[in-house]
């Protein structure tokens, strides 16, 4: 375990912005499986007042009770410049805050603490840093000054944050840190602690204490394998356990971990991680490291995207198809056709999540042919 002093804590000179447009407008709901069920869809890329965005969105994460979304925004009326803009929106009031300096070129992903105070994101001109956003203060904080760093994670209560960093040199591995943002300290994780020692840890996923968590290890390129530390005790656990102990050199995918740490998901195409033979191709798994049982739960070409708070819900995709999986009841419900998300995209109990959609037929309105946000609620 590394420890390394912080170096850089960026307070932000001004407030957070409010974009245009502070009385929020009934914004547009639709069933979407009929008059007999509660299930509903809700665009969340809009202004204050309701206007759509004129330009795209994505990259959303969702707080754990559903009531703030960030994301990702090139609508010039959202607040992008040429550079992409990283907003927050309230769901209760309507309300859209823009992330000050917050700035990207290309799509990026966003993490947001269970109660949606903090936002964790990667941002810059050219080569993105990592940085923390408090809400209610104002306050940005550099989680990592390096190049091509990003924030995967953060704790329940936006303490902890993880944080990837990649390397312009294709023969540097990433590496892989924890940011203690109220001392200041990083916890590098060590590949070397576990037992494929390979030299790449990238994507880490924490639980929400902040004491697990969950990574991806591999070469430079090729195969991963799936892991989870125990920050406290140092003990490191194997996720994608195969069956008869023989290790392959077949890729593994972190997609989510629940927020007690018991469920991880993730994708593999090992053949020997359950009993009975598996189709070729990659599979969604969902891992009990308290019981140590691992369950497949789809045939070949549907991924895991990402799990609920309590890990009873698991986010699927299927041909540019999202759904969501039951995992007590095996029921999949539909939830936006041409859509994708990532990790930190479903609420605690799996209420509601939030995705991006090209799809113009979610909700009443849609006229700005762009990709926008989506919060769907099953009900």
């Amino acid at each position: 375990m590394t420890r390394v002093a912080a170096t850089a804590v960026l307070t932000s000179a001004c407030a957070a912005m409010l974009l245009p447009g502070t009385a929020a407008q009934a914004r547009p709901v639709v069933d979407t499986a009929g008059a007999a069920s509660a299930a509903r869809t809700e665009r969340v890329s809009t202004t204050s007042d309701g206007a759509q965005a004129d330009g795209p969105s994505d990259g959303a994460s969702i707080s754990a009770d559903g009531r703030y979304v960030a994301f990702w925004s090139a609508a010039p009326n959202l607040g992008a410049d040429g550079y992409r803009a990283l907003l927050v929106k309230d769901l209760t009031s309507g309300q859209v805050t823009r992330v000050p300096g917050a700035r990207t070129y290309g799509g990026s992903y966003t993490a947001i603490s269970d109660d949606g105070r903090h936002v964790g994101y990667g941002s810059g001109s050219r080569y993105a840093s990592a940085y923390v956003f408090d809400r209610v203060t104002g306050r940005i904080t550099q989680a990592n000054g390096s190049e091509l760093s990003s924030v995967d994670s953060l704790s329940a209560d936006g303490r902890f944050a993880a944080v990837t960093v990649g390397s312009r040199n294709p023969s540097r591995p990433a590496r892989l840190f924890v940011r203690d943002l109220t001392d200041g300290t990083d916890e590098q994780i060590d590949p070397l602690q576990t037992p494929t020692g390979r030299p790449s840890v990238s994507t880490g996923l924490l639980s929400g204490d902040g004491r697990l968590l969950a990574f991806a290890t591999g070469p430079r390129s090729g195969a991963y394998d799936i892991f989870v530390k125990d920050r406290a005790d140092g003990t490191v656990r194997q996720v994608d356990v195969p069956l008869d102990g023989v290790q392959d050199d077949r890729r593994s995918r972190l997609a989510g971990m629940s927020r007690d740490g018991r469920y991880v998901l993730f994708d593999s195409a090992s053949g020997n991680l359950v009993p009975g033979t598996a189709e070729p191709g990659l599979h969604a798994y969902l891992r009990d490291l308290r019981t140590g049982t691992t369950v497949r739960l789809a045939p070949a070409g549907v991924s895991a995207v990402a799990v609920s708070g309590d890990g009873q819900k698991v986010l699927l995709s299927e041909e540019d198809r999202l759904t969501l999986l039951d995992v007590r009841t095996g029921v999949r419900t539909a939830v936006g056709p041409a859509a994708r998300a990532i990790p930190g995209s479903v609420t605690r109990g799996g209420e509601a999540v939030a995705f991006t959609s090209e799809a113009a037929d979610l909700v009443p309105g849609d006229t700005n042919a762009a990709a926008d946000v989506f919060v769907h609620r099953p009900g």
